[in-house]
């Protein structure tokens, strides 16, 4: 965080608008309350990128161990038998703990920065659940995937770099997608979590209804993908190590 706060707040510090307002007035338009929120985000940049910097890397770092969970274990693997599937959920949940330490220091730097989160902040631990639930389908289906292709980590690591700049880590979905915005939450999760994340944590609104139970719906989806798909080839996890 303090890397990424050097960079992206003290050598490229974004323009700060002068005397914007960052809160919308009584029945604000849509362009007003776009105009509030890009003002809270020059006034407060740090904590704005540093929410997405922690989504993501829990994101990159769960897809990365889980990834390299049974082929890195092969030689517990063929000792002992036990349900395979605790290595790759394991790994996501040990990123995931590491995801909750990094929030202490955010949640000091969202208050040093003068923002006060609200009561929604309550709604977090449901979108920790989708979240984790997506990484864990996603872990165990690329777990499986690099027994067949042992090059697969480096192109998902290609992937990931990829992926990371098509997310809304550093900049605003307005600025970069104002028209395929909607089509890019529909292909991208990630950056429908990051959202969500910003607007409980940063923003203080109530995420729309519709775009949180499609997230959250779509994390459960992809467990179930995923963990339908390391069942189906459980039993040929011997021969393929």
């Amino acid at each position: 965080m303090g890397v990424y706060y050097i960079v992206f707040v003290v050598l490229l510090h974004p323009a700060t608008q002068p005397g914007c307002s960052e809160t919308p007035v009584p029945g604000a338009t849509g362009q007003q309350i776009l105009e509030a929120n890009q003002c809270k985000i020059y006034n407060h940049y740090a904590p704005f990128i540093l929410i997405g910097i922690l989504a993501w890397n829990f994101t990159a770092g769960s897809i990365m161990a889980g990834m390299n969970s049974i082929l890195g274990n092969a030689s517990i693997i063929k000792k002992v038998y036990f349900p395979r599937e605790v290595l790759t959920i394991s790994s996501v949940l040990a990123q995931f703990v590491n995801f909750l330490l990094a929030l202490i220091p955010l949640c000091l730097i969202i208050l040093g920065s003068g923002l006060l989160p609200s009561g929604l902040v309550l709604i977090l631990p449901i979108i920790f659940v989708a979240h984790i639930l997506f990484l864990v389908g996603l872990a165990l289906i690329v777990s499986i995937a690099v027994l067949y292709m042992r090059d697969l980590a480096l192109i998902v690591e290609v992937l990931l770099q990829a992926w990371f700049f098509l997310s809304p880590v550093l900049y605003v979905m307005d600025q970069v997608f104002p028209t395929w915005k909607q089509v890019v939450y529909w292909l991208n999760p990630i950056a429908s979590f990051i959202e969500i994340y910003r607007a409980l944590l940063f923003f203080n609104y109530t995420p729309d209804l519709g775009f949180t139970a499609r997230t959250c719906l779509t994390g459960v989806g992809v467990f179930i993908i995923g963990y339908a798909f390391f069942m189906y080839k459980r039993k040929r996890i011997g021969e393929l190590i």
